[in-house]
């Protein structure tokens, strides 16, 4: 046993009563690359790990990104973010107080390799980081946590590090090369080491002295954790056994499913794992599974965490997280990640002084809005209805598709919309986009035909099949070409003059940025400033584009989204949010130096009334171009 030398760095947080000088306010769990997640007991609170990409010049590498969340509601309550690092393991420990995270750079990382463990405290976002000796060649870091320590396995290296928490404070390495597993006791007291001979050994701690030899059933354990006053090992094969630790035999609790990976044992008894086959990942417990739904990347995999009661299961899998009880992983539970149909739509400002503003979200939800007022756009006798499809051109123009397969063009008068056409098709819609002059109307069915309906009368111009199921999108590329996309099925190329349908091989592909390169250009200083909107998910953004401005030619004037919960939205400026349709109080955290605050810190940054509206009265005044008139 050796010590190990202390290398802290600390992520301190604002007193509690002070504001945050630079306030970020979380608004959305927008989610990218899930790599991991962890359960404390009850599933009080839900840790999601977040590869996030970035680049510098042509290098490009991965931040990770730790949110905490509360369980029972899905709302952020603290977070951290590790820079150059991706994630390896994390767990709560039993109390819930403290969040562990393992994470490293590999060989082929810019810098060389690294390795990190981090402490997070959920209650008050103080964050403390430590330096690892990184594992040799690919291998990968192993954690086991109880209520006052913390270890740490590099098992290519036979190396396991402990320390104590919630301070870091080295207590102890353990070194030999046979090591395959461990696994820390709920008290801290006991440190059970799996080897390569098929033993299970027991450490007494903080001495470390010998104190139990136990057989482990099956050969060399591959991952160990306790269960009360048993060890619950996992073998090669996949046979999961109960080891008491008073040297009573072994008995067998179950087989994993094949290739399948382990994540626990339910309060029932009965094991959890994860499994993916080519596109399709479930985690199942006894006779009961839940098929974790698939992102677009079909192929991502999925991951699973099991709270320490065994009461409570969080799976997750590309940008989603689902929260489930093991007992009934079919019920519905809380999901956290992208909670919109496809990305939110803008338009404007527009001649009478109109930014549009409007998405769908996955339960149909729909809404509209004119973000300079504030103020919802709806029909005449009451909100917009469920919708499959929404679309709005950028001249104003707004378009639908129903739950029940109709489409409608709509007229908006102010706030309200009035129906121009209603379009006929042979089959249930599914969805609707404009060309981009807003002269034709493209309508995608449920059986797979393309209706291209004149925008002025309403009427069809053509009907062209796709020979394909039912249409999942249409997506303009110019005047005239669409990218036509249904189920999983190749993108078709169709000429919206023609009515011509081609397989377009060309989809997905990045074309060349910033448009021609031999059309001539304005001299700097000579152009005069536009306004410029531009959509991303679940958020758009206002931007003035100058040239004359030299080293920052655009500026973000104002960005707006919607909330994760249906029919809420937001417009942030400079810090400052303005909240449409939405109880402000119930959905505002703001982070600052890893810790994130509760609405009470946040007043001064929410509720704004006209905040764009205002916005866009100085940067007019000021003469730029497709200003409101």
């Amino acid at each position: 046993m050796t010590p190990v030398p202390a290398a802290s760095k600390k992520s301190a947080a604002p007193a509690a009563n002070a504001w945050p000088s630079r306030p970020l306010v979380q608004l959305t769990h927008d989610f990218q690359e899930i790599a991991g997640v962890a359960m404390s007991a009850g599933g009080a609170r839900v840790a999601v790990a977040d590869h996030e990409m970035a680049a510098a010049g042509c290098f490009g590498y991965t931040n990770l990104e730790v949110t905490v969340h509360d369980g029972a509601r899905g709302d952020e309550i603290a977070s951290l973010h590790l820079h150059d690092l991706r994630l390896d393991e994390m767990a709560f420990t039993p109390s819930g107080e403290t969040l562990a995270i393992v994470a490293r750079r590999g060989m082929g990382g810019f810098g060389g390799p690294a390795a990190t463990l981090a402490l997070l405290d959920p209650r008050t976002g103080e964050s403390h980081t430590f330096d690892l000796e990184p594992p040799s060649g690919y291998g990968g870091l192993r954690l086991s946590i109880a209520e006052n320590a913390v270890a740490v396995g590099a098992f290519l290296d036979g190396r396991v590090v402990l320390r104590k928490l919630p301070s870091g404070e080295p207590l102890a390495t353990f070194t030999d090369p046979s090591f395959t597993a461990m696994a820390l006791s709920e008290d801290g007291s006991t440190l059970a080491l799996g080897t390569k001979d098929g033993r299970i050994r027991l450490r007494g701690l903080p001495e470390g002295r010998a104190v139990g030899d136990l057989a482990s059933p099956s050969g060399a354990p591959r991952s160990l954790r306790f269960q009360g006053d048993r060890l619950i090992a996992a073998a090669e094969g996949g046979q999961v056994w109960g080891v008491p630790v008073s040297g009573a035999p072994p008995m067998l609790i179950g087989k994993l499913r094949p290739d399948a990976r382990f994540v626990g044992v339910a309060s029932d008894g009965h094991i959890v794992d994860v499994l993916q086959q080519e596109d399709v990942a479930s985690v199942m417990q006894g006779g009961r599974w839940f098929t974790v739904p698939p992102p677009e990347d079909r192929y991502v995999e999925a991951v699973a965490a099991l709270s320490p009661e065994g009461d409570r299961v969080v799976a997750a899998r590309g940008p989603q997280v689902f929260l489930r009880r093991p007992r009934d992983l079919t019920s519905d539970g809380i999901t956290l990640g992208p909670h919109l149909q496809g990305s939110a739509l803008g338009a404007g400002p527009l001649p009478d002084g109109a930014v549009l503003f409007g998405a769908i979200w996955k339960d149909g939800t729909a809404r509209i809005w004119n973000v300079r007022t504030g103020q919802p756009i709806v029909l005449e006798n009451g909100p917009l209805p469920p919708l499959s499809s929404l679309a709005i051109h950028a001249k104003g123009a707004v378009a639908t598709v129903d739950e029940g397969g109709t489409a409608i063009v709509w007229e908006r008068q102010g706030t309200t919309l009035k129906p121009r056409h209603s379009v006929r098709t042979n089959g249930p819609a599914s969805v609707i986009a404009f060309d981009v002059s807003g002269d034709r109307i493209l309508v995608g069915t449920r059986r797979g035909e393309v209706v291209i309906v004149d925008g002025s009368t309403g009427q069809p111009r053509r009907v062209v099949s796709t020979g394909g199921k039912a249409v999942s999108g249409i997506t303009m590329q110019d005047e005239r070409t669409a990218w036509i996309w249904g189920p999983r099925e190749n993108v078709l190329e169709l000429d919206a003059e023609t009515g011509k349908v081609a397989l377009n091989d060309e989809a997905g592909v990045i074309g060349l940025l910033g448009g021609d390169p031999n059309a001539p250009t304005q001299p700097s200083g000579t152009a005069k400033p536009r306004l410029r909107l531009d959509c991303w998910n679940a958020v758009c953004g206002l931007a003035e584009e100058d040239p004359s401005r030299a080293g920052d030619p655009v500026r973000i004037l104002a960005s707006f989204g919607m909330l994760d919960r249906p029919g809420a939205a937001f417009v942030m400026a400079d810090g400052r949010v303005d909240t449409l349709g939405t109880t402000s109080g119930e959905l505002f955290v703001c982070r600052e130096g890893g810790k994130t605050y509760p609405f009470s810190h946040c007043r001064d940054l929410v509720e704004v009334p006209g905040l764009l509206g205002r916005r866009l009265d100085e940067v007019c005044a000021q003469g730029a171009a497709v200003c409101p008139r």
